[in-house]
């Protein structure tokens, strides 16, 4: 087989014709037309939520709201910090006897301040309360992200609990500081622990969890939940006898 001969390359243009200056079609440019995108699922939602906000009682002026609450309201532009104010303080107003009401007031107060910690914290307790535990957990988490705040904790463990995860939720309760928690959140902590011992069918731990000094505190707000729960716990851990007595 011969071989070939290699030739350096030449140094002559590939064609003689003179490249031509002129674009390689006469046809005039056409002007793009810009079409506006459709809106994203999230801009729609934020759109709708904007004229969906639930009515402020003429009584709200916000300055229901403790001074440190107000305090972190002061980085908003003024007519939004007002706003925000009314909302959070109808979410207090409302939280016990209209749990869905508070619930819209907290994400009306999220939509306009979500990069407030305490902004997204009262939306996801007003979320857990109306029974909503998917957004609840998604404002808490996005709170504790924010300010590392322990008190927020126990109610990530509820919405775990609650959306089927009691091994997670009791992983949480464990992870908790309790001496950093106020009464009221030490109280709630036992219950949602007591409720995922009872599912993972650890009924007399479940008793052991919610036995403490805060049962014999007749007039505390949640002194009927606490009772309640433990009486719950105690028959199902079949001591139905031990739960007479705590029945009111």
């Amino acid at each position: 087989m011969e071989k070939r001969e290699w030739k350096p390359r030449s140094d002559k243009p590939r064609s003689d014709k003179p490249r031509s200056d002129k674009p390689r079609s006469d046809k005039p440019t056409e002007k793009k037309s810009f079409t506006k995108r459709p809106l994203l699922r999230r801009e729609l939602e934020r759109r709708v939520r904007k004229f969906a906000e639930p009515d402020i009682p003429a009584e709200i002026t916000g300055e229901e709201l403790e001074k440190r609450v107000r305090f972190q309201l002061t980085s908003l532009a003024v007519e939004n910090a007002e706003a925000v104010a009314k909302h959070l303080a109808a979410l207090d107003f409302f939280l016990e006897t209209d749990p869905e009401r508070a619930y819209w007031h907290g994400q009306s107060a999220a939509h306009r301040a979500g990069r407030l910690a305490i902004v997204r914290e009262r939306a996801g307790i007003a979320a857990v309360k109306h029974g909503k535990f998917d957004v609840a957990l998604r404002e808490l988490k996005a709170a504790h992200r924010m300010s590392g705040a322990p008190s927020i904790l126990p109610y990530i463990a509820e919405c775990e609990r609650a959306l089927g995860n009691p091994r997670k939720a009791l992983e949480i309760a464990g992870s908790i500081a309790t001496n950093k928690l106020t009464d009221v959140e030490q109280v709630e902590l036992r219950i949602t622990s007591a409720a995922c011992r009872i599912e993972l069918g650890q009924n007399d731990a479940a008793v052991v969890t919610l036995t403490c000094k805060e049962l014999n505190i007749s007039d505390a707000p949640w002194g009927n939940r606490l009772r309640d729960a433990y009486i719950a716990a105690l028959n199902a851990a079949g001591r139905s006898g031990e739960a007479r007595p705590w029945s009111y």
